[in-house]
C-alpha cells in the first residue's frame, strides 16, 4: 500500500494533477507479465480519451516526466503502458517494516469507524439436524465477520432460528402421539426430526394430521401454556446441539433470537403499513405491491393471508425494522442462498413503507442479500442424511489417516506426535479443508465437492496453507538451532532481493488490497485467492533460495525477515477465514 501510494503520488506530480487525484491513478496500477518489464504498470488507455492523444504517445511523455527518487528507480514507455522500476532493497524495506511493526494488526485499517453492520447467517431451523447445507451460510457469514471486525466495524452477528411456523405443529403432534422422553433426552435433534418426518409421512395419506398439525401451531401463536413449554423444550435442545458445532467451529453470535422473538411485533408493523398506505386487499389478503421500486418487476409481498394469519414475509419486515431501530446499522447483510426474490420484496417493501412515512428514508437501501451457490457431490461414509457433525468427523478421521500415512513415508517432514498434538492436528486439517473449500471459489459459484481434493497437501486447498505455513515455522526452529534471529524487529540492510524473492515482497504488499476487496465485494474468496498465490510464491522461493547459509549471515538474516512476514500474512489471512495456523503438521 504505501509504494503504490508513493507511486500515485508521483504520476499525480507529472500529469500536474492535485494531489487528490492520485488516489484514482493508484487503483489503475496493475502488475507487468514478468520482472524483467517492470514492477508496476500504469495504462494510459483512460488519459488518451480524455486528452484525445495516442496512449504509446501519452506513455512516453509520462515516463520521461517522472524522476528517479528514494523508491522508484526509473519509468520506461512500454506502448501504452508506463512500466516502473523499483529500488528492491528501499521498496522492501517499506513493505515489509508494517508488517514486522504490528504483525497480528497487519492488512487491517479503519475504514468502518465503528459504524454497525447487522450479519445475519447461518439460520438452522430448530427440531431439524444442522446439515452440511448450512455450512456455507455458517462459513461465510462467520468469514465477513471477522473480515469487517478487522477493518474497524462493530459487527452484530445475528442467527435468526428458524423457530416459528407449521412444522413445529407437525413435531408436537408427533410427540403426542408418540413421544418418548428417554428417546429424547438421549438423541435430542435425531429423535425431533424422526417424529416431525413420522407425522409428515402420514398427513400424506391422512389429512386430518395436517390439520390437527395447524392447529397445535395456532394453539402455540395463541399462548396455550402447554403446547408453549414443549416448544420451549424443543428450541432449548435443539440449540443445545447446535451450540456444540459452533464451537468446535469456534463460531459465536450474539444474538440466537428467530422468528418467534419478533412474533409480538407483527401485528404492529402490518398496522403501520396500512395506516402508511401502501398495503392494500388483494382476493382477500393483505400485500404490498413492490414491482418496479428496486427497478425490476416482482410480485406483491404477502402481510396477511386470506385466512388472517401473517407470513414469514411480515416477521422478515418487522425483524428488520426492530434492527434499525436498535441498532442504526450502516448495513443490514442476510447470507441467505437462492432467496433473491424474496429479499428484493422486502426490501422494496420497506423502501415503500420508510418514503411514506417520511421516517429515515434511507435505511432500507442498507439492507441487502450475500447469496450464494450450492454445493454438490457431499456424501458420508454412512450414506445417510449429511449431517455437519459428521462431515467435520469424518474429514477429521480422513486427515489423521492421511497425516499417519504421510509420516510412514517421510518422518522427517511428518515428525511423530503425541496423541493429545495429533487429534489438534487432525481436527485443524479437517477443518481447513471444509472450510477452505467453500471459500476457493467465488461464492456464487457451484461448486463440487470432493474428499479427495480438498484434503490435500498441495494444490489449493486449505491443508496446503496450513502446511506452507508450518514449514515456515519449522525454519524458525532451525535458524534458533543454528543461533539465528528467527526474523523478527525492523528489515535489515541485504542485498537486493532475487527476483524469486521480490515477487513475493510485492505479493504480500497485496495483503490488504485483499482483506478491502472482501470487505467491499462480500467475497472471503479474496482472502482465499491472495493466499493461495502468497503460498506459492513462497514455495517458489523457498525452492529456488536457501534461507539459513552460516556462512551468509547478512543474506540469512534477510531471508528469515521475509519469511517471518509471509508467515506472518499468511496466519492472519487464515485466521480471518476460520483456519487454524499450524506450526507443524
Amino acid at each position: 500500500m504505501p509504494i503504490t501510494t508513493h507511486v500515485a503520488q508521483a504520476l499525480a506530480a507529472a500529469l500536474e494533477y492535485p494531489p487528490e487525484h492520485a488516489p484514482g491513478l493508484g487503483r489503475s496500477l496493475t502488475r507487468p507479465p514478468s520482472p524483467a518489464l517492470g514492477d508496476l504498470a500504469f495504462p494510459c488507455f483512460a488519459l488518451a480519451k480524455q486528452l484525445r492523444m495516442a496512449p504509446p504517445k501519452i506513455a512516453a511523455d509520462l515516463a520521461a516526466r517522472i524522476r528517479p527518487d528514494a523508491l522508484i528507480a526509473r519509468a520506461v514507455a512500454a506502448g501504452p503502458y508506463v512500466n516502473l522500476f523499483l529500488d528492491r532493497t528501499a521498496a522492501a524495506r517499506a513493505i515489509l517494516g508494517p508488517i514486522l511493526a504490528d504483525p497480528a494488526r497487519y492488512g487491517s485499517r479503519n475504514i468502518g469507524g465503528g459504524q454497525v453492520i447487522v450479519l445475519d447467517f447461518s439460520a438452522p431451523n430448530i427440531a431439524k439436524p444442522f446439515h452440511f447445507g448450512h455450512l456455507r451460510s455458517t462459513n461465510i457469514g462467520a468469514g465477513l465477520a471477522r473480515i469487517f471486525s478487522f477493518l474497524g466495524y462493530r459487527v452484530v452477528r445475528k442467527n435468526y432460528l428458524g423457530d416459528w411456523g407449521t412444522q413445529f405443529g407437525f413435531v408436537i403432534y408427533a410427540w403426542q402421539r408418540w413421544g418418548d422422553a428417554a428417546e429424547l433426552q438421549a438423541r435430542a435433534i435425531e429423535y425431533l426430526v424422526e417424529l416431525y418426518v413420522r407425522a409428515y409421512r402420514q398427513s400424506e395419506t391422512d389429512p386430518t394430521v395436517r390439520e390437527q398439525a395447524r392447529h397445535l401451531f395456532l394453539r402455540l401463536e395463541q399462548g396455550d401454556p402447554d403446547i408453549a413449554a414443549l416448544w420451549q423444550q424443543f428450541r432449548e435442545l435443539s440449540l443445545a446441539g447446535f451450540m456444540k458445532t459452533y464451537q468446535r467451529l469456534d463460531i459465536a453470535f450474539d444474538s440466537y433470537e428467530g422468528e418467534a422473538a419478533v412474533n409480538h411485533l407483527v401485528e404492529g408493523v402490518i398496522e403501520r403499513f396500512v395506516r402508511a398506505g401502501v398495503a392494500e386487499e388483494s382476493q382477500g389478503a393483505l400485500v404490498v405491491q413492490v414491482s418496479g421500486v428496486l427497478g425490476r418487476e416482482i410480485a406483491p409481498l404477502m402481510l396477511r393471508k386470506s385466512d388472517g394469519a401473517s407470513t414469514y414475509a411480515a416477521r422478515d419486515c418487522a425483524e428488520a425494522i426492530d434492527r434499525w431501530e436498535r441498532h442504526g446499522f450502516s448495513a443490514n447483510i442476510y447470507v441467505v442462498s437462492r432467496q433473491e426474490d424474496h429479499f428484493a420484496q422486502l426490501f422494496a417493501a420497506l423502501t415503500r413503507l420508510a418514503a411514506a412515512e417520511q421516517w429515515e428514508a434511507h435505511w432500507p437501501a442498507t439492507c441487502e442479500n450475500v447469496s450464494f451457490g450450492y454445493v454438490r457431490g457431499m456424501s458420508t461414509r454412512k450414506g445417510e442424511a449429511v449431517w455437519l457433525e459428521d462431515v467435520l468427523d469424518e474429514a477429521r478421521d480422513r486427515a489423521r489417516r492421511i497425516r499417519e500415512e504421510k509420516s510412514a513415508a517421510n518422518p522427517r517432514a511428518f515428525p511423530t506426535l503425541s496423541a493429545a498434538e495429533l487429534d489438534h492436528v487432525s481436527e485443524s486439517v479437517g477443518q481447513a479443508a471444509l472450510l477452505y473449500f467453500d471459500v476457493s471459489s467465488r461464492r456464487l459459484s457451484d461448486v463440487t465437492f470432493d474428499w479427495d481434493t480438498v484434503l490435500q497437501f498441495e494444490g489449493n486447498t486449505g491443508p496446503y496453507l496450513q502446511y506452507s505455513h508450518a514449514r515456515m515455522c519449522g525454519i524458525f526452529r532451525r535458524a534458533v538451532a543454528e543461533g539465528l534471529a528467527a526474523g523478527s524487529g525492523t528489515p535489515q540492510a541485504g542485498p537486493e532481493p532475487a527476483d524469486e524473492e521480490w515477487l513475493l515482497v510485492l505479493k504480500l504488499g497485496e495483503f490488504p488490497a485483499a482483506v478491502a476487496a472482501a470487505c467491499t465485494e462480500r467475497e472471503p474468496h479474496e482472502i482465499a485467492k491472495f493466499l493461495h498465490e502468497l503460498a506459492s510464491s513462497f514455495n517458489a522461493f523457498y525452492n529456488k533460495h536457501t534461507v539459513i547459509d552460516p556462512a551468509d549471515p547478512a543474506t540469512s538474516a534477510a531471508r528469515l525477515t521475509l519469511v517471518r512476514a509471509t508467515q506472518v500474512t499468511l496466519a492472519n489471512g487464515l485466521k480471518l477465514l476460520g483456519i487454524r495456523p499450524l506450526e507443524t503438521m
